[in-house]
């Protein structure tokens, strides 16, 4: 399976043992915007514009593959907009990644990443150009945002570091301010961009195809190729992780909001496991 799907079957196994716990509703990573990068510099580094895998990646960045900070610094980078994994498990740079690691356009390619993690976004537009609150009632803040009470102050630190990583604390940290940037165009989602790079590869299906949900192609690019190995456990898991989706993606009759982010809580529970050991 690719790295992308092993993560989700570790962490879809995590959360059946953690039943009970709360679950934030909205996305954003447990690494700042500088350790992300950090990934995006090893890729551009070791093969530019090309292809590596989990093993190259880690080798490079003096880490474990069986990590799990490893696993959620590339959820971070992905997070982020700055690389893409295929239904093959091989990372890339996304054109955003391709910014970052440019001297002459980092600038606005950090301001864009910030504004890419739906959290972070979020609260720029409750309090951009304005006066954020103190730390506690920030936090409080994200959790009316969706953020789960557990995490919710690992969620204001990575924003604030992140926050500041980006420019957005240029004028002092008591003012929330949009980098002096010109974005005039909208870069392509990294789900979406993959696809477009890596047509009829990993499998039956995807397609690219507009208006669909980048987790559901995405699901549907890490479908097997006809006539590949696919043992019925892993199947059943994939219909799961489908069904679920559609419960994270779409509203029911009752107009149920969307729930989005469970997946890297459940991986943070492995790294608070092996920080504890550790």
């Amino acid at each position: 399976m690719s790295g992308d799907s092993a993560t989700v079957v570790e962490a879809t196994k995590e959360a059946d043992d953690a039943q009970g716990r709360q679950r934030s509703t909205i996305s954003f990573p447990y690494v700042d915007l500088n350790s992300a990068t950090e990934l995006a510099r090893a890729i551009h580094g070791n093969v530019g514009l090309g292809e590596c895998d989990d093993a190259q990646l880690a080798a490079w960045t003096n880490q474990s593959i069986k990590s799990s900070t490893f696993r959620i610094q590339l959820s971070g980078a992905r997070l982020f907009g700055l690389m893409a994994t295929d239904g093959s498990g091989k990372h890339r740079l996304t054109d955003l990644g391709r910014m970052i690691v440019d001297p002459n356009q980092a600038r606005e390619a950090r301001a864009r990443s910030f504004l890419a993690v739906p959290l972070f976004k979020a609260v720029f537009d409750n309090y951009k150009g304005g006066v954020p609150p103190p730390a506690a009632a920030l936090a409080r803040d994200m959790v009316g945002l969706g953020v789960a009470e557990k995490t919710k102050d690992r969620a204001r630190q990575v924003f604030e570091r992140s926050a500041e990583q980006a420019g957005f604390f240029a004028h002092g940290k008591n003012r929330l301010v949009m980098p002096a940037v010109a974005i005039t165009e909208e870069l392509p989602p990294a789900d979406q961009e993959d696809e477009d790079n890596h047509s009829g590869s990993g499998g039956g299906g995807g397609g690219g195809k507009g208006g669909i949900d980048p987790i559901i192609q995405g699901l549907l690019a890490r479908l097997p190729k006809s006539g590949d190995r696919w043992p019925e456990a892993e199947r059943k898991l994939w219909l799961q992780l489908l069904e679920g989706s559609f419960k994270l993606i779409y509203k029911d009759a009752g107009g149920v909001t969307p729930v989005r982010g469970r997946m890297i809580d459940h991986i943070v529970e492995q790294v608070e496991k092996d920080e504890a050991a550790n």
